[in-house]
């Protein structure tokens, strides 16, 4: 009896073996350097290099052991856990029916290449590895690689599998918490000016009262500019206004020629005078007029 129960032992014990996943220190991130790597249905995750290098003793070769994706929202994240050691557990949950109602399992499997496909080289890690989740959009076919429900929370873990037993090797972590962006109602968006805050309101005013008492001290000066510069203008000459550079004067009792002080530095009227010549006159004596007019009285 006893040599029964161990030979049984001995025949199950693989079974056990291969039952049990390897469970690798080997988070599943988002892509960081990417814009729009979360969305309303996809999420972009960083590729699952150097997770799987380490492992010894595995049942298929690194170009032909698969890594599978889980995306999983809720009540999915327990439900692969409890369906991961059942056989054909890639197709326990099928995408189209994974999200639909309460009664889904709220997770699904997705194939995203082999382990030969992901290295552990840092000349590769670059920002173009990545993987999308969500790539296939709406699809139809068990492990497609189909969007997530809008505006939902999700986890995710990288898988090792063999794909001759369909047995899993290893796994990753589950990812933290990721949610995914809620789209809005056109009718909802604010299409308005955005509002200002208190420092904006703050400064904006600041400036204007700088700017306006800089308009006005500009104005200022420019007006005493020009009052000083009319004050200083003397009014014009009248003898200045004739183009009259040399005349002899007459009515005086001493007659001496009188030159034009406007005309001197003029070169044209150095030399000649403008006006014609007239014949010399006789000044009279203001005494014999005085005796003629006597005369006549």
């Amino acid at each position: 009896m006893e040599a029964c129960v161990y030979v049984c032992f001995i025949f199950l014990l693989p079974v056990g073996i291969h039952s049990q996943s390897t469970a690798v220190n080997c988070k599943t991130n988002v892509m960081p350097a990417l814009a729009a790597s979360i969305t309303t249905n996809s999420v972009i995750l960083q590729q699952p290099r150097c997770c799987f290098d380490n492992l010894t003793a595995l049942t298929c070769t690194p170009d032909k052991c698969e890594i599978w994706l889980v995306p999983a929202e809720g009540p999915g994240v327990s439900n692969f856990d409890m369906d991961k050691t059942n056989p054909g557990f890639l197709s326990l949950s099928s995408y189209p029916s994974a999200f639909t109602d309460s009664s889904a399992k709220n997770y699904f499997l997705t194939k995203a290449g082999v382990q030969s496909d992901f290295p552990c080289s840092p000349a590769i890690s670059s920002i173009g590895n990545y993987f999308r989740v969500g790539a296939d959009g709406v699809c139809s076919t068990t492990n497609c690689n189909g969007i997530l429900p809008q505006g939902s929370t999700a986890r995710f873990k990288y898988l090792l599998v063999d794909p001759v037993s369909k047995t899993l090797l290893a796994e990753t972590t589950w990812s933290d918490n990721i949610t995914l962006y809620t789209a809005k109602e056109p009718g909802t968006i604010n299409d308005a000016f955005a509002g200002r805050s208190t420092a904006m309101i703050v400064i904006t005013s600041i400036l204007s009262i700088a700017m306006a008492l800089l308009l006005l001290f500009f104005i200022i000066v420019l007006a005493l500019c020009c009052c000083r510069g009319k004050s200083n203008k003397r009014p014009p000459s009248v003898m200045s206004s004739f183009r009259i550079p040399h005349y002899d004067t007459h009515s005086l009792k001493d007659p001496s020629p009188y030159d034009n002080p406007a005309y001197e530095r003029e070169k044209r009227y150095t030399t000649a005078d403008t006006l014609p010549k007239s014949s010399p006159t006789t000044a009279v004596n203001p005494m014999s007029q005085d005796v003629i007019k006597m005369e006549k009285i």
